[in-house]
């Protein structure tokens, strides 16, 4: 039995990437970019009007009101082929080119049109234009590898000009259930039967990491049923198992897992929700094997599945993101593993206080439904204090 932060280790040290591919910038929100982006062009790419309203001289400017002659006008998508002379203004729209000779644009709320071509300029706030290139200039990096694409980050490397960019390719994922006392949700139960919360729970945890996800069922306690399911679910770069991997007489998965090639990493973990958790490999699949307990599932997702998905998909901050927060009561702890608990967090002016959420034990997944996170006691700890430091993360 290992401790978690060493167990983290020997995933994220499997957990190579599943190589890059290119993708139309508009479809790559949310991806890791593998490899930084330059400007193809400068941005602004000219001098360009903040605002609507008319490019003038400054040094015409001297007294105010000053009338001046409208010699021209710039519309948007148009480079002007005039210059603005003493004396002279010329009609401009947001972000359209300044011509040359303009140095200041002037809002059109502060001037007032005059008969004859010709304009009032009442007040001054400031020259109004962007300068060229003060965003970035040609061939500047925009986004270093790494970044994960964001709306704003898709939206700044198509300012930058690329259609599509290259991004680390997520993995593809197969998710099995075992246990013949479960059934899918919908379905009738027989009386010593439950339905299937890991299926739906882990399918809604996985998809969005995952470019493409194999629901592969339920293969009871039957061991025939579950070597061909796991050979069906080592094609795929993340296989996950819910159940069985204790040891138990029904606990099979161990077995048919070395019986189909998986190389184990570790099995058993110092940590509670989660202790019999299994871990293994075969030359292109991870293989994860979670207690069927909801809790324990979820619990080992987000602390050791999760990370080795987005490690795979190139992310470079890995989850669970944890924080220090202050417990809000003294409680008892068993010592033996490290406990992981649901809880509220309360965020205030200090530091977040950690408030343990009422749940009947692993198998429990209703208590722990309204739950905002999670929070670790470590191993050897009999108490817990009021006031206590605590790690934990969001959920």
């Amino acid at each position: 039995m290992i401790e978690y932060e060493r167990a983290r280790e020997l995933v994220l040290a499997e957990a190579a990437g599943c190589g890059t591919e290119a993708l139309p910038v508009a479809r790559a929100g949310g991806r890791v970019l593998a490899e930084e982006i330059r400007a193809r062009i400068s941005s602004p790419p000219f001098d360009k009007a903040a605002m609507d309203g008319y490019a003038v001289r400054s040094e015409d400017l001297a007294g105010l009101p000053a009338e001046l002659e409208v010699v021209g006008e710039v519309p948007a998508g148009r480079f002007p082929q005039f210059i603005v002379g003493p004396g002279q203004a010329a009609g401009i729209t947001t972000g359209s080119p300044v011509p040359a000779g303009a140095d200041t644009v002037i809002m059109v709320e502060h001037t007032g049109g005059l008969d004859g071509g010709r304009v009032r300029v009442n007040r001054l706030s400031g020259d109004n234009i962007c300068a060229e290139g003060e965003d970035v200039r040609r061939g500047q990096t925009v986004l270093e590898a790494g970044a994960v694409l964001t709306p704003l980050r898709v939206g700044a490397a198509a300012a930058a000009g690329h259609p599509e960019v290259r991004v680390f390719r997520r993995p593809s994922g197969a998710l099995l259930c075992t246990g013949s006392e479960v059934v899918e949700p919908g379905g009738e139960p027989a009386r010593a039967q439950i339905f299937n919360a890991n299926g739906p729970m882990l399918s809604a945890l996985m998809d969005p990491l995952c470019r493409e996800l194999a629901y592969l069922g339920i293969a009871g306690d039957k061991e025939g049923r579950l070597a061909a399911l796991v050979q069906r679910g080592l094609e795929a770069d993340v296989l996950v198992i819910t159940g069985g991997v204790s040891v138990g007489p029904y606990d099979l998965v161990p077995r048919v897992l070395e019986e189909a090639g998986v190389r184990t990493v570790f099995h058993k973990v110092a940590i509670k929700p989660g202790k019999p958790t299994f871990f293994g490999r075969t030359e292109g699949t991870l293989v994860f094997g979670m207690p069927g307990n909801p809790q324990s599932c979820f619990v080992l997702f987000k602390m050791l599945v999760e990370p080795a998905l987005a490690a795979l998909g190139g992310m470079l901050d890995l989850p669970p993101h944890f924080e220090e927060g202050l417990a809000a009561e003294t409680f008892r702890n068993n010592p033996e593993r490290m406990n992981v608990m649901p809880c509220a967090i309360e965020r205030g002016g200090g530091a977040p206080v950690i408030r343990r959420v009422p749940y009947h034990g692993s198998a429990d997944i209703i208590g722990p439904g309204g739950a905002d996170g999670f929070f670790l006691v470590p191993r050897g700890t009999e108490c817990v204090n009021e006031g206590d430091r605590l790690r934990f993360f969001e959920i």
